[in-house]
């Protein structure tokens, strides 16, 4: 197949054959206003010196930083989790705060949650029947200032607390925050947290576990949306100090590094836990066989396990008797090692299962340290739970029933969000689609990879999708997730914006331009709290594209397209080659190229291609093909790339 790329000039030859016209039916009526899709008032606000225009980090770009030192205990009988915690707050802005705010997502799952009220009994974010008694009992709340007590009030409303200062902090300063917690584990935590009981035993997966300061940041100053369900976390950076106490017969896994492994391992166990960190096979430190051997574990009464990871937003646990344990070697970019760690019951240990976790693990990490930044914890962890999937920096939790591709798939997916919004720490509470969208996207790229292509893709059917997408009932992806519909959250949130940056990559920009505007979007937002508004600018400097137009249909609207070939005629004109002059018409609000497919009599087969851009002033363009040969058929969009609505127009003679 030959591939002809048009680019647009100032000018296009005329062509000329003799013979007979061939047209479709006359013009259909036109819905697409140039003027709108490629209105150069998109960005209404210039950049300043805290984001530039550039999409970057301005050079006075702040954020607040939030350390925590947290003991919590596991009682595995009454299901509860207690402890303290302690938070040191810096404010780093030049604004004086006369409050602060603090998330408290486990009242969620009191009763009487505004959250709760929101949810229908067959949602993912329900209990799905399960009696409401979580929610958080804290005392001792006490609040410090240079080891200066500090006089306050403090307000709960639902999943927030406000803590009312007596004298603001000021800039620059650094307050304290010391409470006791304790809560009833829910045995759905909306498909985030939760228990599942196993044959040998509970596997407890704890997540939204303590108090957590709120954002105050440049652009909403305190970011204090409740947490209803279906609208994920936006926190603070800092450095996080946790030391759980489970009973003796569990194991314990969660973020960051492990730092007392030879306290909390039988002899053998730290003997293979250390070989792990050495191999690119698969070690099993605990094995099926020994899941129900006494001897597997230190023949005490409780064990405290001590983690710590650094520059993270939170951080996660999971405890369990019917732990399989199993570990790999992370090889990263700059040499450095990290540890792909994978803990199942034995349900779910089969290689058709959990059993290949560690090297899913291992191989998805090591992909996106390569494609796109390098991993920057010192562990990963999968546990298989009764969670379908959930992601926390250095740990998730997927769903034990899943099997080959699906094992894979929601360990890629799950771990795929270290990037988005771990690394990246976008307001995922706000804007889903920034860390589900991008992380969908990456995922595809990752899975071709996978020991070469064993779980790759096929390629979506962008046609049919747009039947979906741009249905008014759709909506459109720039919402806030507790605003749509439950059924739409997959689509606007996940797959949408996935296939957009797709469609960008493979459709506009090109790879290399892609890639490198995408990889300098993550390395310049690393750790710190970006708006579309950036993303979308950093795109289109990193790639030199003026992108208003797909952000504005595809993102911030629900525009359909509707491409059509409105006629094919024998081009005319003295003193010119002959050849065809193929009218395609853009009947619907969206512009995107134009792709043309177009036979000859010979059974020649040539790929026409167009940007953008001739959309720009027109709702009608014709391509001119130059061939002395009977052209005999013309589609638009051959390989379904383009979302396209109406497929009926898209071909000559027409369907």
């Amino acid at each position: 197949m030959n591939i002809i790329e048009k680019s647009i000039v100032s000018s296009l030859f005329f062509v000329a054959i003799g013979g007979s016209v061939f047209a479709q039916n006359a013009s259909p009526t036109s819905n697409y206003d140039p003027h709108e899709a490629f209105n150069p008032l998109f960005y209404t606000q210039n950049g300043n010196e805290f984001r530039s225009a550039s999409g970057y980090p301005g050079p006075k770009y702040w954020q607040n930083k939030a350390d925590y030192v947290i003991a919590a205990e596991l009682n595995d009988v009454t299901n509860t989790v207690s402890g303290s915690v302690t938070i040191t707050y810096k404010n780093n802005s030049a604004d004086k705060l006369p409050y602060l705010w603090l998330q408290l997502d486990q009242n969620l799952f009191a009763e009487g949650s505004r959250g709760n009220a929101l949810i229908t009994g067959n949602s993912r974010y329900g209990n799905r029947g399960e009696k409401l008694q979580g929610g958080y009992k804290i005392e001792g709340l006490d609040v410090s200032n240079k080891a200066k007590t500090v006089k306050f009030s403090s307000l709960t409303e639902d999943t927030r607390m406000q803590i009312r200062l007596d004298q603001p902090l000021g800039a620059g300063e650094v307050i304290t925050i010391k409470m006791n917690f304790s809560f009833v584990i829910p045995i759905n935590g909306s498909d985030r947290m939760g228990h599942l009981a196993t044959k040998n035993g509970e596997i407890f997966t704890i997540a939204q576990w303590f108090p957590r300061m709120s954002v105050y940041d440049d652009v909403l100053g305190w970011n204090t949306l409740p947490y209803w369900g279906a609208g994920e976390f936006y926190c603070e950076y800092g450095d996080v100090d946790f030391a759980i106490t489970a009973p003796a017969s569990h194991i314990v896994m969660g973020s960051g590094e492990l730092l007392n492994p030879q306290e909390v391992f039988t002899t053998e166990q730290l003997k293979r836990w250390n070989a792990a960190k050495n191999s690119d096979q698969t070690v099993t430190v605990r094995s099926e066989a020994e899941v129900l051997d006494p001897a597997s574990r230190p023949l005490k009464e409780k064990l405290t396990w001590k983690f710590r990871i650094k520059n993270t937003r939170d951080v996660a646990w999971a405890s369990s008797k019917a732990f399989v344990l199993d570990a790999s070697r992370i090889n990263l970019p700059s040499g450095k090692k990290a540890l792909a760690v994978s803990a199942q019951p034995v349900e779910s240990n089969g290689k058709d299962g959990y059993g290949r976790g560690a090297e899913y693990v291992k191989t998805s990490i090591e992909h996106y340290s390569t494609k796109w930044f390098e991993y920057p914890y010192p562990m990963a962890v999968n546990i298989a739970s009764n969670v379908g999937g959930m992601e926390y920096p250095g740990i998730v939790f997927c769903g034990w029933k899943a099997k080959n591709e699906s094992s894979w798939g929601v360990i890629d997916h799950e771990f795929g969000h270290t990037w988005f919004p771990m690394i990246v720490g976008s307001n995922e509470r706000k804007f889903g689609w920034m860390d589900e969208g991008f992380n969908t996207f990456i995922n595809g790229i990752s899975s071709q990879a996978f020991n070469n292509g064993e779980y790759k893709q096929g390629r979506t059917d962008m046609r049919s999708a747009a039947l979906i997408y741009q249905k008014p009932e759709a909506e459109y992806i720039m919402l806030s997730p507790d605003a749509m519909r439950e059924a739409n959250i997959g689509r606007n949130l996940y797959s949408k914006p996935g296939q957009g940056l797709d469609f960008l990559r493979n459709q506009v920009l090109g790879a290399d331009r892609f890639d490198y505007a995408f990889r300098k979007y993550i390395e310049e937002w690393s750790f710190k709290h970006p708006t579309p508004v950036d993303f979308f600018r950093s795109m289109e400097n990193g790639a030199g594209e003026d992108l208003s137009w797909f952000w504005k249909g595809w993102f911030l609207e629900n525009w359909k397209m509707d491409q059509a070939i409105t006629s094919v005629t024998p081009s005319k004109g003295a003193n010119t080659s002959p050849g065809y002059d193929i009218e395609v018409s853009n009947l619907e609000k969206m512009p995107m190229p134009i792709i043309l497919e177009i036979k000859t009599k010979s059974g020649k087969t040539d790929i026409v291609k167009l940007g953008v851009d001739v959309w720009m002033r027109n709702k009608s363009w014709v391509v001119r093909y130059p061939t002395a040969e009977e052209v005999v058929s013309v589609k638009l969009d051959p390989e379904k790339v383009l979302p396209d609505v109406n497929p009926a127009n898209d071909s000559w003679p027409a369907n």
